[in-house]
């Protein structure tokens, strides 16, 4: 595929890609969708498995199925998160005005132009070596008794950690990409609330796992500096501090 032409510097587009949740209903043409996702493949990915899947929601009746489930989940978000008391530092006005931008995304969900589900597939080499049993032997040989026992109790947490390795480096190489092509986009993941049913509406197979919805559009506002916490603030030398 064509690499785009873009006069955005990295830098610029990495310190203005903000959260994008009011789009247009504008189509955006299938190649530049198509776009999009070749510059997700040019992430890194554990083991260099590339298992990489993706799904374009454009069809009205399929965004329909999403928007219930998606009011659902939000609902709930409101409910709860949204409604807790503020994180350390946290400026309550920016929350509301992302909640009112949240929301308006709701409920103009069928007029966004896409959604781009971003899934990992399971690494079936690695499934089957770790299912080994010639592996259990090894893994004590390496780490010993005390190191498989305490790779078993965090092996959800893990294999998490795992699918997001692989899925979250094509998620942000995707927004940026957008950010320097003019569309707006967000990262969602409102399926974690209810795990299986965007799944089953995006008729993905149990060997997949979905990572991220992104919305995608062309903006009705303007791109402009994120609001972060200063470097040395977040950062420490040698050990957690």
């Amino acid at each position: 595929m064509t690499i785009p032409s873009s006069d955005a510097r990295l830098f610029d587009v990495m310190y203005t890609c903000r959260a994008m949740r009011r789009l247009k209903p504008d189509p955006v043409p299938e190649e530049t969708l198509l776009q999009l996702v070749d510059a997700a493949l040019q992430a890194p990915s554990g083991s260099n498995a590339q298992n990489w899947r993706f799904v374009i929601v454009r069809d009205r009746a399929q965004k329909e199925r999403m928007q219930a489930l998606w009011r659902k989940s939000w609902n709930f978000y409101l409910d709860t998160v949204a409604a807790a008391d503020a994180r350390p530092g946290e400026d309550l006005a920016a929350r509301k005005r992302m909640l009112a931008a949240a929301s308006w995304q709701l409920e103009n969900f069928l007029d966004i132009p896409a959604f781009v589900c971003v899934c990992v597939a399971r690494d079936e080499l690695m499934a089957k070596v770790m299912a080994s049993p010639s592996t259990m032997m090894k893994l004590v040989s390496h780490f010993g008794v005390g190191g498989v026992a305490r790779l078993a109790t965090s092996m959800g947490r893990v294999g998490g950690l795992a699918d997001g390795a692989t899925a979250y480096p094509a998620v942000q190489n995707l927004l940026l990409a957008a950010r320097s092509l003019g569309l707006g986009a967000v990262l969602t993941t409102q399926q974690f609330f209810l795990p299986g049913e965007f799944e089953k509406v995006l008729g993905l197979p149990p060997t997949v796992t979905l990572a991220a919805i992104i919305p995608v559009g062309w903006p009705t506002g303007k791109f402009g500096p994120t609001t972060r916490p200063d470097a040395r603030s977040v950062t420490s030398w040698d050990r957690y501090a």
